[in-house]
């Protein structure tokens, strides 16, 4: 187990709302709807708790610099691709105490990251005790990328792609790349990245599930 060092950002936070709310300890807070600063969709949002002072009015919407505390590591939704905490989307984070919010005479903190080596998947037959499954084919592998880079390929030319709704546009491109309905979401993900410097993984532009209750305060 790898011990998670401290790590912080300073960065600049939309704040949308807030909102009065209490910790575990009945202490009173309040709720900070933001832009999530970690994803490229503004759209979304994500939740921060900072102690309140009694009889004071809640910090209106506007941006504010703040000072993050990164928290535990998220779990992928795709076992088959764990996070290895290189990327901050990868972690949650809060904001830790109330000096770090609106704070932009506040130093810049080191800029450290938590990487984490991902846990080996045991095979089926490793789990159950049956016989292993074959070695990996690289063969088979290859054949396998090479049809799915073929589809996106074809469908990438396609015009009656644009402004279309999500069902249409799958629909589509399941359709000229011959694929199943279920891999068409793979390659539109291909075809929205072709030409970036790296592809956006999809969990780093879904809305933040927010903690049922705030965390407590240390």
């Amino acid at each position: 187990m790898t011990t998670q060092n401290l790590v912080q950002r300073k960065m600049q936070i939309t704040l949308n709302s807030a909102a009065p709310a209490a910790d575990r300890q009945g202490n009173p807070q309040w709720e900070l709807r933001c832009a999530d600063p970690f994803s490229m969709r503004p759209e979304y949002e994500t939740k921060y708790w900072i102690p309140a002072v009694e009889g004071e009015q809640p910090p209106p919407p506007a941006v504010y610099w703040c000072i993050l505390t990164q928290g535990a590591m998220k779990v992928s939704k795709d076992p088959a691709r764990p996070y290895d905490g290189s990327r901050d989307w990868m972690w949650r984070w809060r904001i830790a105490q109330r000096a770090d919010f609106h704070c932009p005479d506040a130093p810049e903190p080191p800029q450290t990251q938590n990487i984490a080596q991902p846990t080996p998947m045991a095979s089926v037959g490793a789990v159950n005790g049956s016989t292993p499954s074959p070695s990996f084919d690289v063969t088979r592998n290859s054949i396998e990328r090479q049809t799915v880079f073929k589809g996106a390929v074809e469908a990438i030319v396609a015009t009656d792609l644009v402004d279309q709704t999500p069902e249409v546009i799958l629909g589509r491109i399941a359709s000229i790349a011959g694929v199943p309905p279920e891999y068409a979401g793979d390659l539109w993900t291909i075809l929205q990245n072709i030409g970036s410097e790296a592809p956006a993984p999809a969990e780093n532009v879904e809305v933040e599930e927010f903690d049922d209750e705030p965390l407590p305060w240390g």
